[in-house]
Parts: C-alpha cells; sequence; structure tokens
C-alpha cells in the first residue's frame, strides 16, 4: 500500500466531509479514494471514518489521527519544496494570515503591490482574529498585534501598539473634551469586544496603570465600526494611530490629551504589530521575498 497516498486521500476526505468531492479536487475516481482509505485503517487496526448515506464524519481516533498526519503532511511537502526551489522570480502558492483591522488597511494594499511585481505568485490570505500554527505548516506568514511572540518564530515588528484617544468634531461640541481621567466618567466611549472579552481601557498615571471602567455607548468586534462610530459622533474611541491616519488628515477626528495619563489597551512595553514567520522557511525564495518585501513597504 502506498501508504503516503492513502493518508493523502484520507486527509482530503475528513477536510471535505465527502468521498466525491475529495475525488474531484484529487483527480481520482471516489471507489480508489475509498479503497485505499480502507486499506489505511486495516493496516492501523481502526476506524477512521464513519460512512453513512449523507455524510462522512471522523470517529474519535480518526480525528486524533488527522491531528498527527496532517502538519507532516505538510512538512513533507514543504521538505520537498524547500530541495527543489531555485534561484528564479518568485513563484507558487503561500498563504497569509493577519488581523482584519491591520490586515485590510496596511497588508492588502502591499499584497498588491506585491503580486503586481511578481504574478507567479499565489497568495491565500485570510484575514481573521484565529491564530494558526506557524510550526504545524497551517500558515506561511502571519501578521499579529501581540506582544507574547512564539519561541520558535521570526518575529519582524511593522508597527507600533501607540494608543490615541479621540472623537469627532461634532461630539466635542455637544460635550467638550475630557481633560482628566475624572472627566472620563461624563463621557461615552467605545469598546472593542476581543475574541474572549470585552478589552477596557489602561490608563498609565503617575501612580502606575489603571484599568478604567466606562460608560460604552458602543461596543463591536470589528475595529472599523468603532471608527466609524466615532466619526459619527457616538463617543469617545480609543484607536492605534496607524489606523486613523486618514481620518486625522481628514479632520473628521481630533486627538484629545489628558493632562494626568496616557492610554493604551495593553501594559506590555513590547506589543505591536509583527510579521511572524519560521526561520527555515525563510530558505524558499517564495517566502524569503515576500517577508522582505512585506517588512520593507510595511515599516515605511
Amino acid at each position: 500500500m502506498d501508504r503516503l497516498r492513502a493518508i493523502e486521500y484520507f486527509i482530503k476526505v475528513a477536510e471535505l466531509g465527502s468521498f466525491t468531492s475529495a475525488a474531484k479536487a484529487i483527480g481520482v475516481p471516489a471507489s480508489s479514494i475509498s479503497r485505499r482509505i480502507q486499506d489505511l485503517e486495516a493496516e492501523l487496526g481502526t476506524t477512521l471514518l464513519n460512512r453513512t448515506t449523507r455524510s462522512v464524519n471522523l470517529t474519535e481516533l480518526g480525528a486524533v489521527y488527522l491531528e498527527q498526519v496532517r502538519p507532516a503532511l505538510k512538512a513533507l511537502d514543504y521538505a520537498g519544496e524547500l530541495i527543489n526551489d531555485r534561484p528564479s522570480a518568485p513563484s507558487g502558492f503561500l498563504r497569509i494570515t493577519a488581523m482584519p483591522g491591520y490586515g485590510g488597511l496596511h497588508l492588502m494594499p502591499a499584497i498588491h503591490k506585491l503580486r503586481a511585481q511578481y504574478p507567479d505568485l499565489i497568495i491565500d490570505v485570510e484575514l481573521s482574529d484565529q491564530v494558526y500554527n506557524l510550526a504545524n505548516h497551517e500558515v506561511d506568514i502571519a501578521v499579529r498585534g501581540t506582544s507574547d511572540l512564539p519561541d520558535r518564530a521570526i518575529a519582524r515588528k511593522l508597527a507600533s501598539s501607540d494608543m490615541m484617544l479621540v472623537a469627532s468634531p461634532a461630539y466635542l461640541k455637544s460635550y467638550g473634551a475630557p481633560k482628566t481621567l475624572a472627566d472620563l466618567k461624563s463621557h461615552r466611549t467605545l469598546l472593542y469586544r476581543g475574541p474572549q472579552r470585552i478589552i477596557h481601557w489602561q490608563a498609565k498615571t503617575a501612580d502606575g496603570w489603571v484599568e478604567l471602567q466606562t460608560h460604552p455607548a458602543f461596543i463591536c468586534n470589528i475595529g472599523r465600526a468603532l471608527v466609524d462610530e466615532a466619526r459619527a459622533g457616538t463617543g469617545l474611541g480609543l484607536f492605534f494611530d496607524w489606523g486613523i491616519q486618514e481620518e486625522l488628515a481628514r479632520g473628521e477626528l481630533v486627538p484629545i490629551t489628558l493632562v494626568d495619563a496616557d492610554f493604551a489597551i495593553t501594559r506590555d512595553p513590547d506589543a505591536g504589530i509583527y510579521l511572524l514567520y519560521n526561520q527555515p522557511k525563510y530558505r524558499l525564495n517564495k517566502i524569503k521575498t515576500t517577508v522582505d518585501f512585506l517588512v520593507r513597504e510595511l515599516t515605511r
């Protein structure tokens, strides 16, 4: 039995949930895929897939097996790609994941320039707060806002985590501008909902850090929606300075400075926007070219 091919078929069926769909994706008869997986199950002495007339689902052991073999197969693909890589114009498939706010505002325009220069690159971009495992070859490059850097990844800093307190001219006309932390009690705020919780503002004062309990008028997990609400005069917003430069330039948002505090959403001085990748992958021409291009473009 060709075990590697059987494992490849198994992974594709598990991902698509159908022998027919897997057969179309791979380009072989569904009967061949079924037979290969049956041989794999016989060799392992266990059932990997529950088959019914309507669906195909992983068994409990099948899910465990998939978790182990999928990164291993990707590692084998990468090893072959590395051996066959030749100095030439970068080409081929690579996957990038990025946080939605920074990704949409800055990364996507940079990728547009990258593809214009290297049209043979096939780039799969996912803008998501989901964190993928670089070590398991789930993605090639990740762009994340973090201070907790992975031990086995190279981190290139693209932007700081400097925050700016802002409001629209209309809001300031109606409510005035706060001057101190105490003034915030009479103001409405806009808060970001992270994957696990609402992100409350942090204030650094002469006596240390304080987490603020403000009076939110709007809470959302989409950063641009919060910016739009700030422009509309809904409340005070605390945003990354890289995310509101156009609104500041057009006068749609006005910066606010308090005399007794600076603001942040994290107390870690190393927090920022980082481009992450595994060092071995940097040997691939397509990865090296993409990393160098994006770092150069995004740190201007």
